[in-house]
């Protein structure tokens, strides 16, 4: 007698696709951050490429950071625009390691397109503009002050403060936006003046 020849049933098949449904929901996840994690990296590595890039010039400036537009699509001063912080610092990341100085600038998860907008992922800090990246403090910034008195608006400019600039909490580049979303931080990353790289951590007061 002859066996019968061996089959799948449609049965069997629908339980191996459902539980191949259920692996893939499962894996998904976990490919997600895994992915999210090696975009991050790649974003830290380049922050800190850039913050090298940024000492760099600043050794061959007579120790001044360079000046550049916040939006260099929206400069603060339209008839004296200042320079893209890419073509600042440009020049200085082969010096820093940089293999690709216009990839470096590209946030791999920058949906936004700002690199492409504004030629970098990474917003420079304009507060440094033209500063020695050995200045800890700035003297005698006027300050602005605008309120609401009896239903009218005040302005206090005699105000003067001193800004400080600590190495380690001074940031030079950071995300434009939120690109690497995570709890409980915010998803910017950020290169301070010292070299180090970190998630931005907002301190309100």
């Amino acid at each position: 007698m002859k066996n019968a020849k061996s089959a799948f049933t449609l049965i069997e098949l629908l339980v191996v696709i459902a539980i191949i449904a259920v692996l893939a929901a499962m894996l998904l996840p976990v490919v997600s951050r895994a992915k999210s994690k090696a975009y991050n990296t790649v974003c830290i590595n380049q922050l800190k490429q850039l913050g090298a890039a940024t000492r760099l010039y600043a050794e061959d400036n007579d120790s001044r950071m360079p000046k550049a537009e916040i939006l260099p699509t929206m400069p603060i001063d339209p008839q004296n625009p200042l320079p893209r912080i890419c073509d600042a610092l440009g020049p200085c990341l082969g010096k820093a390691g940089g293999t690709n100085s216009a990839a470096v600038f590209k946030c791999p998860k920058d949906n936004l397109q700002m690199f492409d907008r504004q030629g970098s992922s990474y917003e420079w800090n304009t507060e440094l503009n033209g500063r020695r990246i050995d200045e800890t403090r700035s003297s005698n910034v006027r300050i602005v002050r605008v309120g609401v008195v009896n239903g009218e608006v005040v302005e206090n400019t005699d105000e003067q403060k001193t800004l400080r600039f600590p190495p380690e909490t001074t940031p030079l580049l950071l995300d434009y936006e939120n690109f690497h979303p995570r709890d409980p931080k915010s998803g910017k990353n950020v290169v301070f003046m010292d070299g180090h790289v970190a998630p931005l951590e907002v301190q309100l007061e």
